[in-house]
């Protein structure tokens, strides 16, 4: 069976070279989508439709896995595509604006390590998205119904921003009650946005577990 990686508005294909090394099962497709596709999609609906239409019709899929919005690319797939997956995961993914603890790209530390070749990634990546698609992902966006929806079990990973303790982490991701009984949580050691660059072993070690 197939895992199917979708990546984020921040994600490049370089973004998921330090995850491949620690993957379980290396039957994985990592789904990148050209710049003539984001240059014109407007929501995050155009990418999903473009990723079905080429990669994904016919294919047997064991999980979608989402990175951000490709989470919610994921999402849609089960949803509105019917695929067959036995879970979607998303990494990282807001279904609606989270509070200001999730508004970190990487830790001081790993912005220190890591910031300058993150940012120049995604300054190279920023002409390829349209205004009004970007906008559309930073406030008023709702995706919550989607899981309500969704056939297969639905996991969600975040960085823990180096606060393990931290007793808000659920709630500050502003879920009804209702999803938060639908979605499994998991919390990658020491990351923020970037869990695959800033811990790809313990992001893999939760990945395994699911898959």
């Amino acid at each position: 069976m197939t895992q199917i990686f979708l990546y984020g508005v921040q994600c490049t294909p370089a973004v998921w070279e330090a995850l491949k090394p620690y993957l379980p099962d290396q039957d994985a497709i990592f789904v990148e989508y050209p710049h003539t596709v984001t240059q014109q999609a407007v929501s995050v609906s155009n990418i999903t439709r473009w990723v079905y239409a080429n990669i994904l019709d016919d294919l047997a899929v064991d999980a979608l896995i989402g990175h951000s919005m490709g989470g919610v690319v994921a999402l849609e797939l089960a949803v509105n595509y019917h695929v067959p997956s036995n879970k979607v995961i998303l990494i990282e993914t807001n279904l609606k604006p989270a509070n200001a603890f999730y508004r970190n790209l990487m830790t001081d530390d790993h912005l220190a390590q890591y910031g300058e070749q993150v940012l120049a990634m995604l300054q190279s990546e920023a002409p390829f998205y349209s205004a009004p698609f970007k906008e559309s992902l930073q406030a008023g966006f709702d995706f919550t119904d989607l899981v309500r929806c969704c056939p297969a079990p639905v996991h969600a990973i975040y960085g823990d921003r180096g606060v393990q303790s931290y007793a808000k982490r659920i709630s500050d991701l502003n879920l009804n009650a209702d999803l938060v009984d639908r979605i499994g949580f998991h919390f990658v050691p020491d990351a923020c946005h970037m869990p695959m660059i800033e811990n790809p072993a313990g992001l893999a070690k939760i990945l395994a577990a699911l898959i």
